[in-house]
């Protein structure tokens, strides 16, 4: 546990990709695999099922300490994280770090022989070992056990990192080792020890798999420039960026598997698309796009939201909110891989595959045809009267890739929404920035009263949020546990992707990916926008235009194979 949470803090204190990697290295260079195959399990972003709540580590600790119900708030108000207040407060009292040896007990038996074994415990007998650990472990191995406990650990690393500091101890490529981690697996010695395999004595996905697994996912860097930059129009492909679930399809005879880009099977979920997918025949995987509704128009993000997490959905749900897929890359076709051609070959290989099986469950996402990166800026203008996030920029020449890796596809998004709000309510952040109020709520106009509409927490600069934090202490209206409502005297620039009808907010609004752009200092409170500014906004995106500078001019099912793919340009001042 003490060498667990060594790597850590020495991740936790780098903001250097390559550094992370050889510290990453280094460790499993140095473990055991059993060891190795915990810490590759959280640092992967994975979790054990919660064996304590925060709210049964605080009750220990205070039994523990004799501190007072106003001292502990006091304590949580200050740091606003439950498992640091707990290892901060222990270690205050001098309640920690009483053993030398206990420490060195390594992750792998922890977990084994400690930790998952409390499931099985009531709740007193729990308490009791977990608060002679306590006892026994340094505060910076008293949090991550906290953390481990409540199932809350994050560690900031990427998917890529990880891989990347896996195929340097074994010395192979990085796909490698991302295939063999894809989907669900058990932390084990044996397991980690495969991974080290070589990269010719495993396949994917063949006749004896038990379970029909995706490929790393590649993933589109954003476009920081202009598109002109990027060079001859004609060696890129353009695509609309759509506004859904991105997933894989694996179909492997008469199975059929729908995996998530966060790596989660989804297949339960949308029952309606595997019945459309096995109308396709033979085994392939293709990459795309679950968008809400019918693909040639699809429907906001938040009607594909109702769909989420029913892993048995019933028909009226089904009814109410269908979905449809689009389908943008192939990756395998019986058994032969695919994803080391180029685009321009993979995308007709898709459009031979899909064309006689497209309808109304299942599309192929529309190539678009500028013939200059000033036909590109008015394709991304358009982009929500199509549905759409923005423009995909990918090179024809372009291999599907692991992870996000520059130059080969760009996602060149359309600029948010924007409201001006003011902030009413403030809390405490996680991790490092757990002692510091991060986390705001913004607020719109409803005539006198000030009206909830979204909560952020990016978008500032580590100077300007230690100042945002000074004030909010200073200007504290009313507190409720760790949160504060605040004076309202300050006016941010909201942005965000989309608005949707919200039953469940009491301005009957919700925004998507709402983030601070900036601070309005040129205004005053009273000069925010108001409730009508937002549902005025929404009405102005849900309306949208039956004729645009970009259009179909054509039904897909009219056109022939080759044209079905493509976008023609249509300015509105040509009558023709």
């Amino acid at each position: 546990m003490e060498v667990f949470a060594e790597l850590f803090e020495r991740i936790d204190q780098t903001t250097s990709t390559n550094e992370k990697i050889r510290i990453i290295a280094d460790f499993f260079r140095r473990h055991d695999a059993d060891t190795n195959a915990w810490v590759l399990f959280f640092l992967s972003g994975q979790k054990i099922k919660r064996l304590a709540g925060a709210a049964k580590l605080r009750q220990w600790a205070q039994e523990l300490v004799g501190y007072p119900d106003w001292m502990m708030e006091e304590c949580y108000a200050a740091v606003g994280d439950t498992a640091e207040m707990v290892s901060l407060t222990l270690a205050a009292a001098g309640y920690t770090g009483r053993s030398e040896s206990f420490g060195t007990l390594s992750l792998g038996d922890w977990m084994t022989q400690r930790l998952l074994p409390l499931a099985g415990m009531n709740d007193d007998t729990r308490g009791r070992h977990i608060v002679t650990w306590w006892k026994q472990l340094e505060p910076k191995a008293v949090f991550i056990l906290n953390k481990l406990l409540t199932g809350s650990l994050r560690v900031g690393v990427s998917e890529t990192l990880v891989y990347r500091s896996i195929a340097e101890v074994f010395e192979l490529p990085p796909s490698v080792i991302a295939s063999r981690l894809v989907g669900s697996w058990s932390p084990s010695g044996e397991f980690f020890t495969r991974l080290g395999l070589p990269a010719d004595s495993t396949t994917r996905n063949d006749e004896s798999s038990d379970v029909l697994l995706p490929l790393p996912f590649c993933l589109a860097a954003p476009l920081d420039g202009e598109p002109e930059d990027l060079g001859e129009i004609g060696a890129w492909q353009c695509e609309w960026k759509w506004d859904g679930i991105r997933c894989q399809v694996v179909k492997l005879g008469s199975q059929i598997e729908i995996w998530s880009r966060g790596e989660e099977r989804i297949t339960g979920t949308f029952p309606d698309l595997v019945c459309a997918f096995h109308n396709i025949p033979g085994s392939w995987i293709v990459d795309g796009e679950i968008v809400a509704g019918d693909w040639r128009s699809p429907s906001s993000f938040h009607i594909l939201q109702k769909r989420l997490n029913r892993k048995q959905p019933s028909a009226g749900l089904l009814s109410a909110n269908p979905v449809s897929f689009l389908a943008y890359d192939i990756l395998q076709s019986h058994s032969e891989p695919w994803k080391h051609r180029d685009l321009a070959e993979r995308r007709m290989y898709l459009e031979q595959l899909l064309t006689p099986y497209v309808g109304k469950d299942v599309g192929i996402s529309p190539l678009l045809t500028p013939v200059s990166w000033t036909d590109v800026h008015k394709l991304r203008s358009m982009a929500r009267t199509h549905g759409a996030e923005g423009v995909m920029i990918k090179s024809k020449r372009s291999l599907y890739e692991t992870g996000r890796k520059r130059g080969i596809w760009y996602k060149w998004k359309i600029d948010p929404l924007t409201l001006d709000a003011v902030l009413t309510a403030a809390q405490p952040g996680t991790g490092r920035r757990a002692s510091l109020y991060t986390d705001y709520t913004f607020s719109l106009w409803n005539g006198e009263a000030l009206i909830p509409i979204a909560k952020a927490y990016s978008g500032l600069t580590d100077a300007e949020i230690r100042e945002l934090d000074r004030w909010i202490r200073n200007h504290t209206s009313e507190r409720f546990g760790p949160a504060r409502s605040v004076q309202a005297q300050r006016v941010f620039e909201i942005g965000f992707e989309g608005i949707s009808r919200s039953e469940r907010h009491k301005s009957g609004y919700a925004v998507r990916f709402p983030r601070i752009l900036r601070e309005r200092t040129d205004k005053l409170a009273q000069q925010a926008n108001n409730l009508e500014d937002l549902a005025q906004l929404f009405e102005s995106l849900d309306a949208r235009p039956t004729r645009g500078r970009f259009e179909e001019t054509r039904s897909v099912k009219s056109l022939p194979p080759r044209e079905q793919m493509s976008l023609n340009l249509v300015d509105e001042a040509d009558p023709a």
